[in-house]
């Protein structure tokens, strides 16, 4: 049996107060297509596996949940024997997420925000094969209860080891013989972290993924990087949606699944996404990305991409965003580089030396070379240099020369 893994779509996201849903909806186009090309063959994808954070706040946008709305419409009116699984993830609102739950399940949509039914799978049959599809959300403080009535179950792994140990002892006991495939969104030990996610991971725990080793497949969410999360390579993170910071891996995908027996590892496929925009980063001083020193294989590769530009200027130029927006269209950020400079042991005495000697002017004079290397010594900077002096000859009042 095959089947679509993919998570962390975060619709209704703002990059760097961009909305993203174009490029949102023009990616999810292309899953339908992944669907519809693979429909026909001896071995159809049985199921959407979406592992949490559908969207990218509790309070997601309009434009958002009508594009999650037109996507489930198209997939359950062209493809009615996929089932889609879904989970709450810690940026969605598990009590939204789940509006018309029940009846979106007659369509085969499992929407999974709550924890009373983590034992109760869906299983899927193709031809002689059968699959069991359980559900967490993520979970919080005390939202599994454990088999001692008085032990109150709090942190991440409590919490995973005991969601896991139950559903574990019914599947063995009840669908023993066939595969099982977990969909949770979780920290899991060891993942590597892409820029998007170092934020909004927060002080969320870590859970070692030895509690889901009974699980033929774990389909997980929260981490935005594509990567296997045990030896086993039994439980996979599937990767966002898109890229959500210019320093993640600018690649996205979604993983077909196959598992034929409970014994076997799952065979597991990356399928890349082709992105509306891409994103880029461009390193270089302001001069040589406009005007008749440009570049222009440089401007005309990056007229439909995200563009941050890195200047590599002494100083921030004048009004640079609103100059290379004339160029780059899709320009996003403009952020100054740090220029290169040799820490020589001369310039190092030399900083030392301002420093020691407490004279005002030869420390604003050190201050201002090390900022902009060799500043212009014009008359705003003999005002800046009048009004530190000056400063820095006051003392505070009541002051006794005491720390």
């Amino acid at each position: 049996m095959r089947f679509l893994h993919t998570s962390d779509w975060h619709l209704g996201k703002l990059f760097h107060e961009k909305s993203l849903i174009e490029d949102q909806e023009y990616v999810l186009n292309q899953i339908i297509e992944i669907i519809r090309k693979e429909e026909k063959s001896e071995n159809p994808y049985a199921a959407l596996v979406v592992s949490g954070d559908i969207y990218d706040r509790a309070l997601p946008p309009a434009e958002a949940t009508t594009l999650l709305n037109n996507f489930l419409v198209r997939v359950t009116e062209e493809f009615p024997y996929i089932h889609i699984f879904m989970n709450a993830g810690n940026h969605d609102s598990a009590v939204r997420l789940a509006y018309a739950s029940e009846f979106l399940a007659r369509y085969n949509i499992h929407i999974a925000a709550d924890t009373k039914d983590i034992c109760k799978p869906v299983i899927l049959e193709h031809g002689k094969e059968k699959v069991a599809f359980y559900q967490l959300p993520f979970l919080t403080p005390l939202s599994i209860k454990s088999e001692d009535s008085e032990e109150l179950l709090r942190t991440q792994q409590e919490l995973y080891d005991a969601a896991c140990k139950k559903i574990s002892d019914f599947h063995a006991k009840n669908y023993s013989s066939i595969p099982s495939v977990i969909n949770a969104h979780l920290f899991a030990t060891g993942s590597v972290l892409s820029s998007s996610e170092r934020t909004n991971v927060g002080t969320v725990e870590q859970v070692s993924v030895e509690c889901f080793k009974d699980f033929t497949y774990g389909a997980f969410g929260h981490i935005h990087k594509f990567q296997p999360c045990d030896k086993q390579k039994r439980c996979y993170y599937s990767g966002s949606l898109l890229p959500y910071n210019f320093d993640d891996n600018p690649e996205t995908g979604l993983l077909e699944v196959e598992i034929k027996n409970p014994a076997d590892s799952p065979c597991v496929k990356r399928i890349l996404f082709e992105p509306l925009h891409r994103i880029v980063k461009i390193k270089a001083e302001l001069k040589d990305l406009i005007g008749s020193s440009a570049d222009n294989n440089l401007v005309s590769e990056n007229q439909n991409n995200y563009v941050q530009a890195i200047l590599t200027d002494q100083v921030m130029p004048t009004e640079a965003f609103a100059t290379l927006k004339t160029v780059f269209p899709y320009l996003l950020s403009v952020v100054m580089g740090e220029r290169e400079r040799k820490e020589s042991a001369t310039f190092i005495e030399q900083r030392k030396k301002a420093i020691l000697s407490k004279d005002p002017e030869a420390i604003f004079d050190q201050f201002m070379k090390d900022v902009n290397g060799e500043p212009e010594k014009d008359e705003l900077y003999q005002k800046q240099k009048e009004l530190f002096i000056q400063e820095s000859s006051v003392q505070p009042e009541n002051s006794n020369g005491d720390n």
